[in-house]
């Protein structure tokens, strides 16, 4: 195989997955939308408990609504995965690898849940970090910029959360939910096959 060859052979891949993130905008969709819906909800729990003087509640409460949220939305992207599955007919290597960072991704952010809770600490920025690593490295694998600049977003969030209390990492978790992936998958939807993402 010549080199010119080889290349061809790699654009063509990146292209098979550029037009795999165009038709999976669906996930940054629905993940923007569940995190900040789960979020905005943990918000005003905690200010109605704050308010009310019932502080041992807003843990718990917070915590079930989350597990709610994002159960929900893994059964969602369950049904969805396994209905596109069934059209798929390639699947290239640069697409399994960024599916493997995004496994890897959500199995560490739920040990940074679950250490964090057992320290009885906030896991925001640790979520956050988690993210924006992951983000980063499949919006450079596909050449994706704004999925990059939404990586430095959740970088940047995952900073500035650590000086803050819970309730207003929430706001910053949101508001990086927004940039970093709402913008982005609104942005991939508008995209039409024949541009370049």
């Amino acid at each position: 195989m010549t080199p010119e060859e080889s290349l061809q052979i790699i654009q063509k891949s990146i292209s098979n997955s550029r037009k795999k993130m165009r038709e999976g905008s669906f996930y940054y969709l629905l993940w923007g939308w569940t995190l900040i819906l789960a979020c905005m909800t943990c918000y005003f729990v905690i200010r109605h408990y704050i308010r009310i003087e019932q502080y041992e509640k807003i843990h718990l409460m917070c915590s079930l609504i989350m597990g709610i949220y994002v159960v929900g939305a893994l059964i969602i992207q369950f049904i969805v995965l396994s209905r596109s599955k069934k059209k798929e007919k390639v699947v290239t290597h640069l697409d399994r690898y960024i599916q493997i960072i995004w496994i890897t991704a959500g199995l560490l952010m739920g040990l940074m849940v679950f250490l964090s809770l057992t320290v009885n600490s906030y896991p925001t920025p640790f979520i956050l970090g988690v993210t924006a690593m992951a983000t980063a490295i499949s919006g450079l694998m596909v050449r994706y910029w704004p999925l990059v600049f939404g990586s430095i977003v959740f970088l940047a969030g995952s900073i500035v959360a650590i000086y803050l209390d819970g309730s207003e990492q929430l706001l910053v978790f949101s508001a990086a939910m927004v940039l970093g992936y709402l913008i982005p998958g609104y942005m991939l939807r508008t995209i039409k096959n024949g541009d370049d993402v």
